[in-house]
Parts: C-alpha cells; structure tokens; sequence
C-alpha cells in the first residue's frame, strides 16, 4: 500500500486530532451474553476511568479482561496510546490489530486513527480510509467523519464532496458531533442551504449541545437570523455566550455584531451603551488574535463609533490584522502608508500592503496600487514588490479558520 508524506497527514491531523479520545458508542451495542455480566461491569468500570483520565486505573482492569475479549482489547490498546511511551505504543498496535482481525470495530478505528497519523505503523491514509469504513459500517460514529474527511480532502481516496457529505450525515446520525457539526456546514456552504435550512439547524443543535463550540456559534447566527429555526435572540445569545465563555473568541466577533446591528437600529442611550458593547466584544477577539475582530475595532476607532477617536490607535490594529493576511486590513493599511493618514509617509510600505492585498483578490486594492505606482521610482517599486515576496502572514491564533478545528468538547449546561 502507498504510504503518505507528513505534509500529506498534516492536512487531516487538525480535523481528526481529538479522535483518540474515543467517546463516541456503537450505534447498536452487542447483546450480552449470559454470564458475562461481571465482565462487562468490569469494563464499563475501564471505560469510566479512562474517560475520567485515570489511564493508570483504566489499565489495571482491562488487563485481565483484554486476553479473551476484543473490546476490552480495543480499550487497552486505546488506553496504552493515552500512555504514548515507545513500548506502550508497541504494545497497543498488537492489541489492536489483532482485535481488529477479531472483527472489532473499535480497533479497526483506532488501528485506522494511527495509520492516518503514521504513529507505531507506516503511514498510509488508504489503509487508514479501509479501516475507517469498516468501523463507520459497524457504528462507530467518529469512523464515518474521519472518513468524510479524507474523502473531502480526497486523502486515501478518490476526492468526493458527496460521499463526505454521506458519512458526515452517517457520523451524526450515530451522534457524533463533529460529524453533526461537518454535515451542518456543508449544508449551509451548498446551494441547498435555503431547502436543507431546518435539517442544518437541528445538526447544528446537537453538536453544540454535546460541547461542539463552532456549531454554537453557528447555531447562535441561525437564531439570531431566524434561520432553519424560529427566531429567538435571547437564546442565540445563550449559545454564543457559552462559546465565548469557553474560550472559542469568533463567538466574541458575533456578539460583537450583534450588538453593533442593535446599536444601528436604536437612538440615545440604548443605542451608546450597545455600541460600546459591541466594541468590548471586538476588543476581547481582538486582543486573542481574531483577525477579523482587529479590523472591526480599527473601524470603530477611525470612526469614532462606540468609543473615542483614535487614527493612530486604528493604524495599529489595521497592521495587526494586516500581518495576519487579512485583505481588507491590508488595502486599508496600504491607502493609509501611502497617504500618510495615521502616521508619516511611507509611500513604499503602502505599495507593498495593496500589492499584497491585490494579491488576494481585493480589486480595489490593484486600482489603487496602479496609481500609487504612478508617483513612484522604479527602484522604490522594486523595493516594494520584494518586500511583498518577502512577506510571510503570522497568524496569531494556532489555526487561521475556525472550520479547520476539532475542538476540545464543552458540554452545554442544561436550560434554566
């Protein structure tokens, strides 16, 4: 079988980093047998404290259990990877590969999560796909939306935004939230947004409930919009409000415009205190990297909208989105360097930030760099435009796009 390069795993790891954590059940659980009772309380005791963290525990009691039973197999193996040392590594491929030639689809799973990841055997993301559907046939939910993903990605498989689209909806169905989430996305990313609206809002729902954080947010906008779902900003705001107070900052960017759209549609006071609420929200995305907040707050700072005036304080946001390689901030930073508006002069930062922004895309930004050049020496347009190659973004945040997260599950408190 053909084994992948590392640049080649790195593009699913992101999507499939939380998976070893296997908390997802079987859609249809085997029947227990009679007389095995006390082993399988013995099991779910395993299967506890490994949730619980307490690998230690977890291993002394499958141990016992592991020789006659491939599930408790599957748990031990899973168990040893936790550990991560070399021998334990050793030791969990054995166990799972021989529970996974037993038929079980837990192994299969994990045994299929490794070769994806190329840790304790080679890497091969077609082995990785095998296995991956073979335990997505049996139940295993989070199977089905590793395996959505390689065939979005077309990893190990031909790519196939329709079969992605089929084991995500596989993967929910067995209440997988990220498979929830997945399918939910690529709904609302598709033309059938507007026909699938209620089915997208209700997956969205139930991955948020489960802890999913994006689809909190996502699911927080549909409420806020009324969207697939019956319009309700007080629980919108619940859902956003718990993505944010997990840490997840874009939910910080929709609270922020939702409190912007309400300054908008309001006069004196109410209208003054949610436009500063706006600005808090922004600030605090700002402040933990969001690219987009940083260009909103430069918005509000170089108009004066929610908070006092300040160009020079607006510049330095602009700059900071623009580093990110955030367009808009960069046409802006561009129009303001070239003009002097913010700060002194610097005709040939401004032609290196719109070329970098007419390299994206942004239109306005290659109107106006063609103009600028009419004001500059060769040798300062040569300059620019190897300061321009020179660039490389700096994100401030691990990962540039929220849809590329597979994030650590926060649970919803239950509705007062």
């Amino acid at each position: 079988m053909p084994s992948c390069r590392a640049s080649e795993v790195s593009l699913i790891v992101r999507r499939v980093t939380t998976a070893i954590t296997v908390t997802v059940s079987l859609v249809t659980a085997a029947p227990v047998a009679h007389g095995q009772q006390s082993i399988d309380n013995a099991l779910q005791g395993a299967i506890s404290a490994y949730e619980a963290g307490d690998v230690a525990g977890a291993e002394r009691t499958l141990r016992p259990l592991a020789a006659g039973d491939p599930e408790a197999a599957a748990w031990l193996g899973a168990t040893l990877l936790k550990r991560g040392d070399k021998a334990a590594v050793t030791e969990a491929i054995r166990l799972l590969q021989n529970a996974a030639g037993a038929g079980n689809a837990r192994a299969k799973y994990l045994l299929g999560f490794q070769h994806a990841i190329g840790q304790g055997v080679p890497s091969d993301l077609t082995r990785a796909a095998q296995l991956f559907q073979e335990a997505a046939t049996a139940g295993i939910g989070r199977a089905a939306y590793n395996l959505g993903v390689l065939y979005a990605k077309g990893r190990g498989v031909a790519q196939d935004p329709t079969q992605a689209l089929r084991w995500y909806e596989r993967a929910a169905q067995a209440g997988d939230p990220y498979g929830a989430y997945a399918m939910a996305r690529a709904t609302e990313l598709s033309p059938q947004a507007t026909t699938r609206a209620a089915e997208m809002a209700q997956a969205y729902r139930a991955a948020a409930e489960q802890g999913h954080l994006p689809a909190a947010v996502r699911y927080g906008v549909l409420l806020a919009e009324g969207r697939g779902v019956r319009k309700d900003p007080a629980e919108a705001e619940r859902f956003l409000r718990h993505a944010a107070g997990n840490g997840y900052a874009e939910a910080d960017v929709i609270m922020g415009d939702l409190a912007a759209s309400t300054a908008m549609g309001s006069r004196g006071e109410p209208a003054r205190a949610a436009a500063a609420s706006a600005i808090g929200w922004y600030t605090s995305a700002a402040n933990k990297g969001v690219a987009l907040a940083q260009f909103k707050l430069a918005n509000a700072l170089f108009a004066g909208a929610g908070v006092e005036r300040d160009m020079p304080k607006a510049e330095q946001w602009y700059e900071r989105a623009a580093r990110q390689g955030f367009d808009e901030a960069q046409y802006v930073l561009g129009v303001w360097k070239s003009g002097g508006v913010a700060s002194a002069k610097d005709p040939v930062a401004g032609y290196k930030w719109l070329l970098l922004a007419e390299r994206q895309g942004n239109t306005n930004a290659g109107k106006v760099r063609a103009r600028a050049a009419e004001k500059l020496s060769s040798s300062e347009i040569s300059q620019a435009q190897a300061d321009a190659a020179a660039f490389r973004a700096q994100p401030e945040r691990p990962l540039g796009r929220p849809d590329d997260e597979a994030p650590p599950l926060k649970p919803m408190a239950p509705k007062r």
